[in-house]
């Protein structure tokens, strides 16, 4: 009995396979964005501020810890990633003994094009930056 059924469903479970393997998705047009167009000015590329970090290719491989200077202030790393776009991150906070209000409390660079890149957010609010 169960080797007639399994002959039976076989042929047809095979011909919906590769019916569904065949067939393409429809073409849908999305009635909300993924991002907000007053959030979208960071999406740009030319805003993206190029950064010379040296080793940051060796450190990002062992996840050292190790300190940059941007903008007149000490960053430390604390993450070390890669995006969902495949490109190598990483994640700094400024150094505690900095206290200036008006320094970026949390800075991303990104390995873009063989540069590392500093990334701008997409959202900022008073607890990302740390505030």
């Amino acid at each position: 009995m169960f080797k007639q059924l399994s002959g039976l469903l076989m042929p047809i479970l095979a011909t919906i396979g590769l019916v569904g393997c065949t067939s393409s998705p429809r073409v849908t047009q999305a009635d909300i964005p993924l991002v907000h167009s007053s959030l979208a000015y960071s999406l740009a590329p030319e805003e993206e501020i190029a950064i010379n970090i040296p080793k940051a290719n060796i450190y990002h491989d062992t996840q050292e810890s190790f300190l940059i200077r941007f903008n007149g202030y000490q960053y430390e790393t604390s993450k070390h990633y890669i995006s969902a776009t495949g490109n190598k991150c990483i994640r700094f906070s400024l150094q505690k003994t900095e206290t200036d209000s008006q320094a970026q409390r949390k800075l991303t660079t990104c390995q873009r094009n063989g540069q590392w890149r500093v990334i701008t957010p997409l959202v900022a609010s008073a607890t990302a930056q740390g505030n």
